[in-house]
């Protein structure tokens, strides 16, 4: 009889993770609190992104956040509140905010990534025409001279640890982009970057399992973890209890106060950001781009158009910030001036999307996600904090745990990547 596996949390790295258990003819059950089709992995840019060997806790990082905050229309900024448990992961932060944690950083977080990369070509590519898979490489763009030297030594560093990058002036990233008009000094290109559409991909992976006979239980908040020993012998649901043979938790921000009912700490907070989708009448962009002056990421599905940005620390999750929309769309008709006409909103605020989705990715303090085994227990393992990674790192963080929980050595050291590393 094959062992069984509970999934907590239905996103895309819960989703992934069971794919590759499913694989591996382990019987996989998948619980989240909500229904499968509107978390994280829905709504995100879609970028597969081996380039982001950087990790988000770097040099300048808090003081920038710390700047912006009070601008509302700001792409990246914290949000201070009495908040222990927030304070604290800021402090932690601030401590991994230097230059030796990113040098420590590149090649773990480069090894998962390539990694990543691989896996989506083995998966995505004969599903291409279903997901919008495409591998065009990614724009880093920039309109000012400061970023531009910034972006420079990124590019340099990235060639240094196998990450090939290409610095472009802007003849030669308009000629990339021939059917609309950008407005930018450079740009850094990144050739082994891809894209997929990531409601399309979650709902292949879903149908897949299900047809495999992945069972997914929606609606279902676990509320505890019963323990025998050293093992996790139970998920309790609010509606049933299910025993299982081994317990993964993928299930993002909601980790922490799970997790603390058992006396396992993973230090995570909410990082916000909003998406909305423009259909235009013909495809004007044809290569994924990041603009680094607004942090606005540009991810064309064909005529399809989604444009998404802002990074918001202990944020209120439960609104739109207008401002922030707004934002965004003055950034974006910055780089694409005669999309504007086209695309019909107004950087006034008067005309605005209709539907903006917005989502909490869950960010670990040092920038590098949790995946691994919960030492003080047999079987249970965690998978999150990949903060705006996660798409792109899912495939990896699912095979790498699926060959943990069957007793192999992983194929990438997942050393940087323990979930309790911050204990003390």
């Amino acid at each position: 009889m094959a062992e069984t596996v509970g999934i907590i949390g239905g996103g895309i790295i819960g989703v992934c993770t069971a794919y590759f258990l499913h694989q591996q003819g382990y019987e996989v059950c998948i619980f989240d609190e909500h229904r499968f089709d509107n978390s994280c992995s829905w709504g995100n840019a879609g970028m597969i992104v081996p380039s982001h060997v950087i990790p988000l806790s770097a040099p300048g990082v808090i003081w920038q956040g710390l700047k912006w905050m009070f601008r509302a229309e700001s792409p990246f900024a914290f949000h201070f509140s009495f908040n222990k448990e927030l304070l604290s992961w800021i402090k932690l932060f601030h401590q991994h905010s230097n230059a030796q944690h990113v040098r420590y950083a590149i090649p773990h977080l480069r090894d998962i990534s390539l990694l990543s990369r691989r896996l989506y070509q083995q998966l995505a590519l004969p599903q291409q025409a279903q997901t919008n898979f495409e591998t065009k490489g990614l724009f880093m763009l920039f309109q000012t001279p400061k970023v531009r030297d910034e972006e420079i030594k990124i590019a340099q560093l990235a060639n240094a640890n196998g990450i090939r990058a290409e610095v472009l002036d802007a003849e030669e990233v308009q000629l990339m982009e021939p059917d609309t008009r950008l407005r930018v000094l450079g740009g850094i290109y990144y050739p082994g970057d891809a894209l997929i559409h990531p409601g399309k991909w979650m709902q292949f992976l879903i149908a897949y399992l299900q047809n495999g006979g992945v069972s997914f239980y929606a609606s279902h908040k676990i509320t505890d973890l019963h323990i025998q020993q050293k093992r996790i012998q139970a998920i309790v649901s609010e509606k049933e209890i299910f025993h299982v043979d081994h317990v993964v938790v993928a299930a993002g921000v909601q980790t922490t106060s799970l997790l603390k009912k058992i006396q396992v700490n993973i230090p995570l907070q909410a990082g916000k950001g909003y998406s909305f989708d423009v259909q235009l009448p013909s495809r004007k962009i044809h290569i994924p781009a990041l603009l680094l002056e607004g942090r606005v990421a540009v991810s064309p599905f064909g005529n399809l158009l989604r444009i998404s940005g802002t990074m918001e620390i202990g944020a209120n999750l439960h609104t739109i910030n207008q401002a922030k929309i707004h934002g965004i769309i003055k950034h974006f008709y910055a780089f694409y001036p005669d999309l504007q006409r086209e695309i019909g909103f107004t950087p006034d605020q008067k005309h605005l999307p209709e539907i903006v989705w917005s989502g909490a990715r869950p960010c670990s303090p040092d920038g590098l996600p949790f995946i691994g085994r919960i030492k003080s227990f047999d079987n249970l393992y965690v998978a999150t904090g990949h903060g705006m990674l996660g798409l792109s790192l899912a495939p990896a963080t699912g095979f790498l745990l699926a060959q943990l929980i069957g007793g192999k050595s992983p194929d990438v050291n997942l050393q940087a990547f323990d979930p309790q590393r911050f204990d003390t």
